[in-house]
C-alpha cells in the first residue's frame, strides 16, 4: 500500500512541474496587460490636463506650456519622467464632415490669434493636436515581441 501512495505523490509532483510554468507565464501576461492598461490610463490623465489647459487659454496657448502640463500630469498620475509629448499648433484648419475631419492644409494664426482665409464649408478654426507616448517596461520581457510596449494617446482640441 505504501508503494502506491509514493507513486501517486511522485505523479502529483511531475504534474505540478509540467503545469506550473504555464500558469506562471499566464500570470505574468495578465500582470503585464494590467500594467499596460494602467499606464494608458495615467497617460490619458496627463493628456487630459494639458488639453483642458489649452481649451481654457484658447488660441494664444503656448505649445511648450501644454507639453509641461502633460508631463507633470502624467508624472503625478504615476508615470515616470520619460513621457514624450508632441504638440502641433495652434493652427487654423478647415473642419468638414460628420464626424469632423480636419483638412490637411493649415495656416498659421494671425498676430491677434484669429484664423484668416476661407474654407469650402465653414470658416477656418484654430485647433491644437497633442500626442503623448510612454514605453512600458514589462515584467515578462519576451511578451514585448507579441505587442508593442509603447503606449500612446492623441487628442485634437478646438481652441476658442
Amino acid at each position: 500500500m505504501n508503494g502506491v501512495r509514493s507513486r501517486q505523490r511522485g505523479a502529483a509532483a511531475v504534474e505540478f512541474a509540467l503545469v506550473a510554468p504555464v500558469l506562471l507565464l499566464l500570470l505574468g501576461g495578465v500582470t503585464d496587460f494590467g500594467g499596460v492598461m494602467a499606464a494608458k490610463s495615467q497617460l490619458a490623465n496627463g493628456l487630459a490636463q494639458g488639453v483642458q489647459y489649452a481649451l481654457l487659454v484658447g488660441p494664444s496657448v503656448s505649445g511648450s506650456t501644454v507639453q509641461g502640463i502633460v508631463r507633470t500630469g502624467a508624472a503625478n498620475a504615476g508615470l515616470g519622467p520619460t513621457v514624450l509629448v508632441t504638440v502641433t499648433g495652434p493652427a487654423c484648419f478647415c473642419p468638414s464632415g460628420s464626424p469632423v475631419v480636419l483638412s490637411n492644409t493649415s495656416t498659421a494664426l494671425s498676430a491677434t490669434y484669429t484664423c484668416t482665409g476661407t474654407c469650402p464649408v465653414t470658416s477656418p478654426q484654430a485647433f491644437m493636436t497633442v500626442t503623448a507616448s510612454f514605453t512600458y517596461s514589462p515584467l515578462m520581457p519576451f511578451y514585448s515581441g507579441l505587442a508593442s510596449p509603447t503606449v500612446s494617446e492623441t487628442v485634437t482640441v478646438k481652441l476658442q
